[in-house]
């Protein structure tokens, strides 16, 4: 009898694994001089989306009052340089632009500074590097 009680011992299967649920994020970003220190009249503001699933942030930045030589996303902690994440405009001797826009893939550890809070947006100028940055904050869809 005490064979049988252990021969009958229930083992979890795949298929009781839980998954977590898949999130997907809105991103802004409210970019402006607190963070740098300068006295620019630039103002930008970043909107878009990420999503846990595909893994792909989406993106766009409009500013005014600031001609932009470089805009960069940089993960690191508030008031530090930062690590270069992603170049998002580089300006090449064209015309002044207003906005930018684009998209791309994340890797794991990118994906994790970016839920921690960890990244913003710097832009520089041929006055300042960074003249104004911002944090990009995330909220739950």
């Amino acid at each position: 009898m005490f064979f049988a009680l252990l021969s009958c011992k229930k083992t979890p299967s795949e298929e009781t694994r839980i998954n977590p649920p898949v999130r997907s994020y809105i991103i802004t970003a409210r970019i402006d001089k607190k963070g740098t220190n300068t006295d620019s009249e630039g103002t930008g503001v970043l909107k878009g989306s990420y999503d846990e699933g595909s893994k792909t942030l989406t993106y766009k930045l409009d500013f005014e009052n600031i001609r932009p030589t470089l805009i960069t996303l940089r993960s690191g902690i508030k008031g530090s340089v930062g690590e270069l994440v992603r170049e998002l405009y580089r300006n090449n001797g064209q015309s002044a632009v207003t906005s930018t826009q684009g998209s791309f893939n994340l890797t794991p550890l990118q994906e994790r500074n970016l839920l921690k809070g960890l990244w913003f947006v710097a832009i520089s100028t041929t006055l300042a590097s960074p003249e104004i940055s911002g944090v990009l904050t995330l909220k739950q869809k």
